[in-house]
């Protein structure tokens, strides 16, 4: 096999074990250029002899570790990254100046949580009462552990 075949399938395999990095998920891609670096340096032991197989394999691993390396280090700045924050946080409650006692209806069946509206807004509830329908009257009967429970306008609190 000629230098040129080797070079090429080198080349290749790194190249597809970059777009497995970066674009193509999913590990055939990767395991197929993998292989092509692999063959590529077993073709060249056994065409070009064993120091040049050597000297292959040490540069093919290098090369491969620098791109990778390097590739890792832009990802953040190409146009793939994502730059948005998050500034939410998880279990934030508010209870929109809802009290024991306000009444509201309910939006979707409460199995026990569900949705309800209170003031015009659309707030999540946990029912007392167990599975209640869509548009019941329903009154707030205690706000804790960040959770508004509610029971049926007819159930007494």
């Amino acid at each position: 096999m000629s230098v040129f075949v080797i070079l090429l399938l080198l080349a290749v395999g790194t190249l597809l074990i970059l777009l497995e990095l970066f674009l193509i998920p999913g590990a055939v891609v990767g395991i197929i250029g993998a292989g092509l670096c692999i063959w590529g340096t077993y073709e060249a032991f056994h065409t070009l002899g064993s120091s040049w197989g050597w000297a292959i394999l040490i540069g093919t691993i290098l090369t491969n570790t620098v791109l990778a390396w390097y590739a890792f280090q832009n990802l953040y700045k190409s146009r793939f990254a994502m730059k948005d924050k998050i500034d939410g946080r998880v279990n934030e409650f508010e209870d929109f100046g809802l009290q024991v006692g306000d009444e509201g209806k309910t939006m979707t069946d409460l199995r026990p949580e569900g949705r309800a509206i209170f003031n015009d807004k659309m707030i999540s509830v946990w029912s007392f009462d167990g599975f209640l329908k869509a548009d019941q009257p329903v009154r707030i009967v205690k706000i804790s552990d960040n959770k508004i429970f509610v029971n049926h306008v007819n159930t007494p609190s």
